[in-house]
């Protein structure tokens, strides 16, 4: 039972000399004061003044344009977004061909996928892919008024075609109108671009 006394005492002491040890240390370290900041948010009111200040910071530099319209303007589908599911190697090709007949507003994307093929495998740089393997394609996108639709079409198959399985597919999707974001322009206008095919079609019928 001493023993066991003379133990415990020994022990009490030990913990006592520990934490007299390290309230010491924490003496040396600084002490902040307690900061809250719930009160200062609910009173944290921004200026309308102040919103509109940084706006008008943001944009300053640039003109406020809104998009055209009037009572009498209606948008019809008098434009179409060609859309081709094309192999990556022939897509220069398709481009280039596009640029030359006045074409050029297209967006290119990198796409994967594979289509229908009913189990057939499609030949790709010497090897084969079966249907259920995603092959790796590009997406054309072009929006072109209604009469250059066949034209583009036209173009895009003479150029892209290899008459294996896995040339592809274009996919014709009205477009109810067009918006140019730098000018606000619509419709005819906005779709035009300088030096494209309307451009290319009056300076060959004035010549």
């Amino acid at each position: 039972m001493a023993s066991t006394s003379i133990a415990n005492s020994s022990a009490a002491l030990a913990a006592a000399a520990l934490a007299a040890a390290a309230h010491s240390r924490l003496q040396h370290f600084p002490k902040f004061a307690p900061i809250s900041f719930s009160h200062g948010l609910r009173d944290f009111h921004p200026s309308p003044f102040a919103l509109a200040l940084n706006r008008a910071t943001n944009g300053s530099s640039l003109p406020i344009i809104r998009a055209q319209s009037s009572p009498d303007y209606i948008p019809e589908a008098n434009f179409y977004k060609v859309e081709a599911i094309l192999r990556p190697w022939r897509i220069q090709q398709v481009s280039s061909a596009l640029l030359k007949m006045g074409i050029r507003g297209v967006t290119v994307s990198d796409v994967r996928g594979f289509g229908a093929q009913g189990g057939s495998a499609e030949r790709q740089f010497g090897s084969e892919f079966l249907e259920d393997t995603f092959v790796a394609k590009v997406k054309m996108e072009i929006v072109v008024s209604k009469d250059q639709v066949e034209e583009v079409i036209q173009k895009i198959i003479e150029e892209a075609r290899t008459g294996e399985i896995g040339d592809g597919k274009i996919f014709l999707i009205p477009v109810a109108d067009v918006v140019r974001v730098r000018t606000g322009e619509r419709g005819e206008k906005a779709e035009r671009m300088t030096g494209g095919r309307a451009d290319m079609s009056s300076a060959g019928s004035s010549a």
